[in-house]
């Protein structure tokens, strides 16, 4: 499709892989000059040390997190605190960057207060354009909350569907939501020259594997398609 990067989160279980199938797939995706990073969701700090051991050795030396747990409460201010306290020995032991991905239940005010006090070669963002739309954040909140700190961005698009009384979120094709992608772009390039941008497909499946397949591959097809105009539009090269 002439993507050069992916994102491998946790929903891909990458670390069900043995040591070896994982070098391999790297190895792959090297081969076809696909830069690969990764990504968990995880508040167990052992976790964060065994997706650490093998995001230290990738070129981009970032391991993307969402601060949340499988099930349970939501995630609080100190426990947020408490978690960076003791994941930043192992960033340094790993010489990575963590990005953490603004999520439903935390606040990017929150997540902004939290990281302050660190470096910011140690600790950024993965700034989401539709995850805070539960905390009634705006994708151009999140942008001013945590944007300059961001490592990497994930773009997708979306339809608000509903009232005061109650709404419901439902991904679109990049470009066809209510996601203003032209301002949200001029954003971003304002503040980072080379941003690294990942787009992600957000549809309701079918429950058929081929059917959910062939629609986001022609999703993703459109939407980088769409992607890529809008920044050659700004001068710049995809």
């Amino acid at each position: 499709m002439g993507f050069d990067a992916l994102q491998i989160c946790e929903n891909a279980r990458p670390m069900a892989l043995e040591e070896e199938a994982w070098r391999e797939v790297v190895d792959a995706a090297t081969d076809v000059g696909l830069r690969i990073q990764l990504g968990c969701k995880t508040m167990d700090l052992e976790v964060l040390r065994a997706y650490s051991e093998r995001a230290g050795r990738l070129p981009g030396r970032t391991l993307r997190v969402v601060l949340e747990r499988s099930e349970g409460p939501s995630v609080t201010r100190s426990e947020v605190k408490a978690f960076l306290a003791g994941a930043l020995p192992i960033l340094d032991a790993y010489d990575l960057r963590l990005a953490i991905e603004n999520h439903y239940d935390v606040p990017s005010r929150v997540l902004a207060e939290a990281v302050a006090s660190y470096p910011a070669e140690r600790v950024g963002f993965c700034v989401d354009t539709a995850n805070s739309l539960r905390n009634f954040e705006s994708p151009e909140m999140v942008l001013d909350l945590l944007g300059e700190r961001a490592c990497c961005f994930h773009v997708k698009d979306f339809r608000v569907e509903g009232d005061k009384l109650g709404f419901c979120v439902e991904g679109a094709c990049l470009g066809e939501g209510d996601l203003h992608l032209d301002s949200i772009l001029d954003t971003i390039l304002a503040r980072h020259a080379q941003p690294d941008i990942y787009i992600e497909n957000w549809r309701r499946t079918t429950g058929d594997w081929e059917t959910d397949v062939r629609e986001d591959e022609t999703w993703l097809r459109r939407s980088l398609a769409v992607l890529r105009d809008r920044i050659a539009a700004r001068g710049l090269t995809p």
